[in-house]
Protein backbone atom coordinates (compact mmCIF):
# COMPACT_ATOMS: atom_id res chain seq x y z
CA UNK A 1 0.00 0.00 0.00
CA UNK A 2 1.43 3.34 -0.78
CA UNK A 3 2.34 5.56 1.77
CA UNK A 4 0.74 9.17 2.05
CA UNK A 5 2.55 12.16 2.52
CA UNK A 6 1.98 13.83 5.94
CA UNK A 7 1.54 17.55 5.67
CA UNK A 8 1.59 19.23 9.05
CA UNK A 9 -0.14 23.08 9.17
CA UNK A 10 1.25 25.27 11.79
CA UNK A 11 -0.98 28.26 12.02
CA UNK A 12 -0.27 29.12 15.57
CA UNK A 13 -3.44 31.69 15.80
CA UNK A 14 -6.09 30.72 13.21
CA UNK A 15 -9.12 32.91 13.04
CA UNK A 16 -11.58 35.19 10.46
CA UNK A 17 -9.45 36.44 8.11
CA UNK A 18 -7.04 36.01 4.79
CA UNK A 19 -4.61 33.69 5.81
CA UNK A 20 -7.28 30.96 7.30
CA UNK A 21 -9.43 31.42 3.99
CA UNK A 22 -6.59 30.79 2.04
CA UNK A 23 -5.77 27.45 4.15
CA UNK A 24 -9.30 26.31 3.98
CA UNK A 25 -9.37 26.84 0.01
CA UNK A 26 -6.10 24.92 -0.18
CA UNK A 27 -6.70 21.81 2.60
CA UNK A 28 -10.11 21.97 1.01
CA UNK A 29 -8.96 20.79 -2.70
CA UNK A 30 -5.98 18.63 -1.72
CA UNK A 31 -6.48 14.76 -2.22
CA UNK A 32 -6.67 13.01 0.95
CA UNK A 33 -5.58 10.08 -0.92
CA UNK A 34 -2.60 11.04 -1.22
CA UNK A 35 -2.10 13.33 1.98
CA UNK A 36 -2.83 12.82 5.82
CA UNK A 37 -3.18 16.07 7.06
CA UNK A 38 -2.99 17.73 10.64
CA UNK A 39 -3.54 20.99 11.65
CA UNK A 40 -2.32 22.77 14.91
CA UNK A 41 -2.70 26.31 16.49
CA UNK A 42 -2.88 27.30 19.97
CA UNK A 43 -6.34 27.91 19.50
CA UNK A 44 -9.57 25.68 18.89
CA UNK A 45 -9.38 27.12 14.86
CA UNK A 46 -13.20 27.34 13.20
CA UNK A 47 -12.04 25.36 9.86
CA UNK A 48 -12.55 22.19 11.72
CA UNK A 49 -16.21 22.99 11.88
CA UNK A 50 -15.97 23.11 7.62
CA UNK A 51 -13.42 21.26 6.85
CA UNK A 52 -12.95 17.23 5.95
CA UNK A 53 -13.68 15.41 9.67
CA UNK A 54 -10.45 13.42 8.33
CA UNK A 55 -8.20 16.41 8.90
CA UNK A 56 -6.89 16.13 12.47
CA UNK A 57 -7.16 18.92 14.47
CA UNK A 58 -4.92 19.75 17.46
CA UNK A 59 -4.88 22.43 19.95
CA UNK A 60 -1.62 23.13 21.27
CA UNK A 61 -0.80 23.85 24.85
CA UNK A 62 1.25 26.81 25.27
CA UNK A 63 0.10 30.34 25.73
CA UNK A 64 1.83 31.93 23.10
CA UNK A 65 2.96 31.09 19.81
CA UNK A 66 6.98 31.20 21.24
CA UNK A 67 6.22 28.41 24.06
CA UNK A 68 5.23 25.87 21.34
CA UNK A 69 9.10 24.40 20.16
CA UNK A 70 9.20 21.70 22.92
CA UNK A 71 5.79 20.75 22.00
CA UNK A 72 6.17 20.93 18.66
CA UNK A 73 10.10 18.87 18.36
CA UNK A 74 7.69 16.35 20.67
CA UNK A 75 5.33 15.73 17.68
CA UNK A 76 7.17 16.23 15.24
CA UNK A 77 9.19 13.35 16.56
CA UNK A 78 6.46 10.82 16.88
CA UNK A 79 5.31 11.53 13.52
CA UNK A 80 8.98 10.30 12.03
CA UNK A 81 9.37 7.34 14.90
CA UNK A 82 5.84 5.82 13.05
CA UNK A 83 7.45 5.51 9.90
CA UNK A 84 3.90 5.73 8.29
CA UNK A 85 4.55 7.99 5.62
CA UNK A 86 6.74 8.87 2.67
CA UNK A 87 7.66 12.22 4.36
CA UNK A 88 6.52 14.56 6.70
CA UNK A 89 6.20 18.55 5.69
CA UNK A 90 5.90 21.02 8.08
CA UNK A 91 3.91 24.21 6.67
CA UNK A 92 4.13 27.30 8.75
CA UNK A 93 2.61 30.32 8.11
CA UNK A 94 3.68 34.19 8.82
CA UNK A 95 7.07 35.60 9.85
CA UNK A 96 6.49 34.39 13.56
CA UNK A 97 5.43 30.73 13.01
CA UNK A 98 7.78 30.16 10.48
CA UNK A 99 10.68 31.41 13.23
CA UNK A 100 9.23 28.63 15.53
CA UNK A 101 9.53 26.32 12.62
CA UNK A 102 13.22 26.88 12.34
CA UNK A 103 13.95 26.40 15.81
CA UNK A 104 11.13 23.53 15.94
CA UNK A 105 13.11 21.35 13.89
CA UNK A 106 16.73 21.93 14.27
CA UNK A 107 18.75 18.97 13.69
CA UNK A 108 15.27 16.99 12.59
CA UNK A 109 16.55 16.51 8.73
CA UNK A 110 14.04 14.08 8.04
CA UNK A 111 11.20 17.20 8.53
CA UNK A 112 10.80 18.93 5.15
CA UNK A 113 9.75 22.84 5.60
CA UNK A 114 7.94 25.30 3.56
CA UNK A 115 7.46 28.43 5.20
CA UNK A 116 4.89 30.53 3.94
CA UNK A 117 4.91 34.09 4.04
CA UNK A 118 2.24 36.00 4.38
CA UNK A 119 2.81 39.75 4.93
CA UNK A 120 5.55 42.33 3.64
CA UNK A 121 8.56 43.19 5.40
CA UNK A 122 6.47 46.94 5.49
CA UNK A 123 5.34 45.17 8.64
CA UNK A 124 7.82 45.39 10.47
CA UNK A 125 8.58 49.01 10.36
CA UNK A 126 5.04 49.39 11.98
CA UNK A 127 4.82 49.12 15.61
CA UNK A 128 3.29 50.56 18.95
CA UNK A 129 5.81 50.93 21.38
CA UNK A 130 9.28 50.71 22.10
CA UNK A 131 9.00 46.85 23.16
CA UNK A 132 7.19 46.58 19.46
CA UNK A 133 10.27 48.31 17.96
CA UNK A 134 12.79 46.10 19.47
CA UNK A 135 10.76 43.19 18.97
CA UNK A 136 10.52 43.48 14.91
CA UNK A 137 14.00 44.68 14.94
CA UNK A 138 14.85 41.47 16.13
CA UNK A 139 12.28 39.62 14.40
CA UNK A 140 13.93 40.96 10.96
CA UNK A 141 17.70 39.68 12.27
CA UNK A 142 16.03 36.42 12.47
CA UNK A 143 14.21 36.24 9.42
CA UNK A 144 17.41 37.36 7.66
CA UNK A 145 19.69 34.62 9.19
CA UNK A 146 17.04 31.70 9.78
CA UNK A 147 14.90 31.58 6.18
CA UNK A 148 18.10 29.96 4.47
CA UNK A 149 17.58 26.81 6.68
CA UNK A 150 14.24 25.93 5.12
CA UNK A 151 13.68 23.85 2.20
CA UNK A 152 11.09 26.27 1.11
CA UNK A 153 10.37 29.97 1.02
CA UNK A 154 6.94 30.84 -0.58
CA UNK A 155 5.77 34.46 -1.27
CA UNK A 156 2.07 35.52 -1.46
CA UNK A 157 2.74 38.11 -4.11
CA UNK A 158 5.88 38.89 -6.19
CA UNK A 159 6.77 41.90 -5.05
CA UNK A 160 6.49 40.16 -1.27
CA UNK A 161 8.82 37.73 -3.03
CA UNK A 162 11.81 39.74 -4.29
CA UNK A 163 12.16 42.21 -1.01
CA UNK A 164 11.80 38.78 0.86
CA UNK A 165 14.66 37.09 -1.11
CA UNK A 166 16.63 40.26 -1.35
CA UNK A 167 16.79 40.35 2.80
CA UNK A 168 17.26 36.71 3.17
CA UNK A 169 19.51 35.38 0.18
CA UNK A 170 16.94 32.33 -0.08
CA UNK A 171 14.89 32.10 -3.15
CA UNK A 172 11.32 32.90 -2.67
CA UNK A 173 8.75 31.13 -5.00
CA UNK A 174 5.71 33.33 -5.73
CA UNK A 175 2.50 30.84 -4.99
CA UNK A 176 -0.60 33.81 -5.15
CA UNK A 177 -3.52 33.10 -2.89
CA UNK A 178 -6.39 31.18 -3.85
CA UNK A 179 -9.11 34.14 -3.84
CA UNK A 180 -10.50 33.46 -7.18
CA UNK A 181 -13.59 31.67 -6.14
CA UNK A 182 -16.43 31.69 -7.81
CA UNK A 183 -18.41 30.20 -5.45
CA UNK A 184 -18.71 33.22 -3.73
CA UNK A 185 -20.63 34.41 -6.46
CA UNK A 186 -23.65 32.06 -4.89
CA UNK A 187 -22.80 32.97 -1.74
CA UNK A 188 -23.40 36.70 -2.17
CA UNK A 189 -26.65 35.86 -3.41
CA UNK A 190 -28.57 35.88 0.01
CA UNK A 191 -30.74 38.70 0.84
CA UNK A 192 -29.60 41.51 3.17
CA UNK A 193 -30.92 44.45 5.25
CA UNK A 194 -29.57 46.95 3.05
CA UNK A 195 -31.75 49.57 1.59
CA UNK A 196 -32.32 50.06 -2.20
CA UNK A 197 -32.41 53.88 -1.25
CA UNK A 198 -28.98 54.09 -0.79
CA UNK A 199 -25.34 54.07 -2.01
CA UNK A 200 -22.63 52.15 -0.45
CA UNK A 201 -19.07 52.02 -0.46
CA UNK A 202 -17.58 48.69 1.90
CA UNK A 203 -14.67 48.47 3.78
CA UNK A 204 -13.81 44.97 4.39
CA UNK A 205 -10.47 44.50 7.04
CA UNK A 206 -9.59 43.80 10.41
CA UNK A 207 -9.91 46.60 12.85
CA UNK A 208 -6.41 46.80 13.57
CA UNK A 209 -4.21 49.98 12.77
CA UNK A 210 -2.42 48.17 9.89
CA UNK A 211 -5.36 48.78 7.86
CA UNK A 212 -5.42 52.49 8.53
CA UNK A 213 -9.70 52.71 8.52
CA UNK A 214 -8.49 56.51 9.72
CA UNK A 215 -8.08 57.31 5.72
CA UNK A 216 -11.31 55.65 5.48
CA UNK A 217 -13.37 57.54 7.55
CA UNK A 218 -11.43 60.68 6.61
CA UNK A 219 -12.18 60.98 2.76
CA UNK A 220 -16.32 59.06 3.70
CA UNK A 221 -16.57 62.40 5.61
CA UNK A 222 -15.78 64.41 2.16
CA UNK A 223 -17.61 62.07 0.38
CA UNK A 224 -20.65 62.18 2.51
CA UNK A 225 -20.92 65.93 2.30
CA UNK A 226 -21.60 66.08 -1.74
CA UNK A 227 -23.64 62.70 -1.70
CA UNK A 228 -26.63 62.79 0.88
CA UNK A 229 -27.38 58.96 -0.68
CA UNK A 230 -24.35 57.39 0.55
CA UNK A 231 -23.67 54.94 3.18
CA UNK A 232 -20.20 53.44 4.86
CA UNK A 233 -20.07 49.77 5.28
CA UNK A 234 -17.44 48.13 7.84
CA UNK A 235 -17.21 45.03 7.79
CA UNK A 236 -14.23 43.13 10.21
CA UNK A 237 -13.14 42.73 13.49
CA UNK A 238 -10.35 43.77 15.99
CA UNK A 239 -8.78 46.20 18.80
CA UNK A 240 -9.24 49.21 17.13
CA UNK A 241 -12.87 49.26 17.01
CA UNK A 242 -13.45 51.49 19.84
CA UNK A 243 -10.96 54.16 18.13
CA UNK A 244 -13.16 53.66 14.67
CA UNK A 245 -16.62 54.28 16.90
CA UNK A 246 -15.04 57.44 18.42
CA UNK A 247 -13.53 58.74 15.43
CA UNK A 248 -16.79 58.84 13.41
CA UNK A 249 -18.85 60.18 15.79
CA UNK A 250 -16.18 63.19 16.19
CA UNK A 251 -16.56 63.43 12.54
CA UNK A 252 -20.26 63.19 12.43
CA UNK A 253 -20.42 60.33 10.29
CA UNK A 254 -21.38 57.85 13.06
CA UNK A 255 -24.78 57.90 11.41
CA UNK A 256 -24.10 57.25 8.16
CA UNK A 257 -21.88 54.32 8.92
CA UNK A 258 -22.69 50.26 9.17
CA UNK A 259 -20.55 48.53 11.40
CA UNK A 260 -20.72 44.33 11.06
CA UNK A 261 -18.62 42.13 13.35
CA UNK A 262 -17.27 38.68 12.95
CA UNK A 263 -19.30 38.13 9.70
CA UNK A 264 -18.22 34.65 8.33
CA UNK A 265 -20.17 35.78 5.08
CA UNK A 266 -19.41 39.18 3.80
CA UNK A 267 -20.36 38.78 0.38
CA UNK A 268 -23.58 39.67 0.16
CA UNK A 269 -22.73 43.20 1.86
CA UNK A 270 -20.14 43.12 -0.63
CA UNK A 271 -22.21 42.25 -4.18
CA UNK A 272 -24.53 44.89 -2.46
CA UNK A 273 -22.02 47.69 -2.69
CA UNK A 274 -21.19 49.91 -5.17
CA UNK A 275 -17.97 50.52 -4.63
CA UNK A 276 -14.85 48.35 -1.95
CA UNK A 277 -11.99 50.59 -0.54
CA UNK A 278 -8.69 49.18 0.94
CA UNK A 279 -6.41 51.78 3.11
CA UNK A 280 -4.11 48.94 4.25
CA UNK A 281 -0.69 50.63 5.20
CA UNK A 282 0.85 47.19 3.99
CA UNK A 283 -0.58 44.11 2.88
CA UNK A 284 0.99 39.96 1.80
CA UNK A 285 -1.87 40.11 -0.79
CA UNK A 286 -5.27 41.40 -0.38
CA UNK A 287 -7.76 38.44 -0.88
CA UNK A 288 -10.96 40.87 -0.67
CA UNK A 289 -9.53 42.67 -3.69
CA UNK A 290 -9.81 39.67 -6.09
CA UNK A 291 -13.38 38.92 -4.07
CA UNK A 292 -14.15 41.98 -5.24
CA UNK A 293 -13.58 41.50 -8.51
CA UNK A 294 -14.93 38.49 -8.92
CA UNK A 295 -18.85 39.48 -7.90
CA UNK A 296 -18.06 43.07 -10.26
CA UNK A 297 -17.35 45.34 -7.71
CA UNK A 298 -15.31 47.79 -8.80
CA UNK A 299 -12.10 49.15 -5.80
CA UNK A 300 -10.06 51.58 -4.89
CA UNK A 301 -6.76 50.80 -2.94
CA UNK A 302 -3.41 51.76 -1.41
CA UNK A 303 -0.32 51.06 -3.76
CA UNK A 304 1.19 49.68 -0.51
CA UNK A 305 3.81 46.55 -0.60
CA UNK A 306 2.51 44.69 -2.11
CA UNK A 307 -0.22 42.52 -3.61
CA UNK A 308 -3.05 45.37 -4.37
CA UNK A 309 -1.01 46.72 -7.44
CA UNK A 310 -0.41 43.07 -8.76
CA UNK A 311 -4.06 42.35 -8.61
CA UNK A 312 -5.23 45.81 -9.65
CA UNK A 313 -2.57 45.74 -12.85
CA UNK A 314 -1.26 48.56 -11.81
CA UNK A 315 -4.15 50.49 -11.82
CA UNK A 316 -5.22 49.04 -14.72
CA UNK A 317 -8.04 46.71 -13.33
CA UNK A 318 -8.78 49.30 -10.04
CA UNK A 319 -7.83 52.89 -8.99
CA UNK A 320 -4.19 52.99 -6.59
CA UNK A 321 -3.90 55.70 -3.97
CA UNK A 322 -0.96 56.71 -1.92
CA UNK A 323 -0.78 55.31 1.91
CA UNK A 324 -3.21 57.97 4.00
CA UNK A 325 -4.18 59.94 0.85
CA UNK A 326 -7.67 60.72 2.26
CA UNK A 327 -7.82 63.89 -0.19
CA UNK A 328 -7.14 62.21 -2.97
CA UNK A 329 -9.38 59.00 -2.15
CA UNK A 330 -12.34 61.04 -1.72
CA UNK A 331 -12.12 62.51 -5.63
CA UNK A 332 -11.76 59.10 -6.63
CA UNK A 333 -14.77 57.98 -4.44
CA UNK A 334 -16.81 61.06 -5.62
CA UNK A 335 -15.71 60.50 -9.56
CA UNK A 336 -17.00 57.32 -9.57
CA UNK A 337 -20.31 57.80 -8.62
CA UNK A 338 -20.46 60.70 -11.07
CA UNK A 339 -19.18 58.69 -14.29
CA UNK A 340 -18.87 55.03 -13.21
CA UNK A 341 -18.11 53.71 -16.19
CA UNK A 342 -14.83 54.40 -15.88
CA UNK A 343 -13.99 52.39 -13.19
CA UNK A 344 -16.58 49.96 -14.31
CA UNK A 345 -14.57 48.90 -17.42
CA UNK A 346 -10.89 48.58 -15.38
CA UNK A 347 -12.84 46.39 -13.02
CA UNK A 348 -14.09 44.09 -16.75
CA UNK A 349 -10.27 44.74 -17.86
CA UNK A 350 -9.34 42.77 -14.63
CA UNK A 351 -11.87 40.03 -14.12
CA UNK A 352 -10.16 38.90 -17.18
CA UNK A 353 -7.10 37.79 -15.33
CA UNK A 354 -8.45 36.41 -12.43
CA UNK A 355 -7.27 32.85 -13.68
CA UNK A 356 -4.08 33.69 -11.72
CA UNK A 357 -5.82 32.80 -8.27
CA UNK A 358 -7.60 30.54 -8.75
CA UNK A 359 -8.46 27.78 -6.46
CA UNK A 360 -7.70 24.52 -8.38
CA UNK A 361 -4.60 26.12 -10.37
CA UNK A 362 -3.22 26.98 -7.04
CA UNK A 363 -4.17 23.94 -4.85
CA UNK A 364 -1.94 22.50 -7.81
CA UNK A 365 0.94 24.09 -7.27
CA UNK A 366 0.71 23.16 -4.04
CA UNK A 367 0.28 19.36 -4.23
CA UNK A 368 3.40 19.60 -6.59
CA UNK A 369 5.27 21.39 -4.10
CA UNK A 370 4.52 19.10 -1.66
CA UNK A 371 5.11 15.83 -3.81
CA UNK A 372 8.48 16.86 -5.08
CA UNK A 373 10.45 18.43 -2.05
CA UNK A 374 13.30 16.86 -1.22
Amino acid sequence: MKKKIKLIFFHPYSDIGGADNSLYRLIKNLNLNDFSITFLSLNNSFLKKILNKKIKFIKLNASRALFTINELRTLLKKHINQNKYEKVLLISNQNFANIITIFSTYKINQIKTILIERNHLDELNFYNNIYDFLKKKFLRVLIKHLYIRANMVIGISKKLSRDLQNLTKKKVVTVYNPSYDVDIRKQSRIPTTLSNKHKYIINISRFTKRKDHKTTLLAFKIVSESLKDIKLLLIGYGPELKNIITMSKNLGIYNKIKIIKKCHNPFPFLRKSNLLILTSCYEGFGNVLVEALTLGVPAISTNCNSGPSEILLNGKGGDLISIGDYKNLSKKILNHFKKPKRLIGKTIFAQKHLERFEIKKHSKIYSDIFKKIK
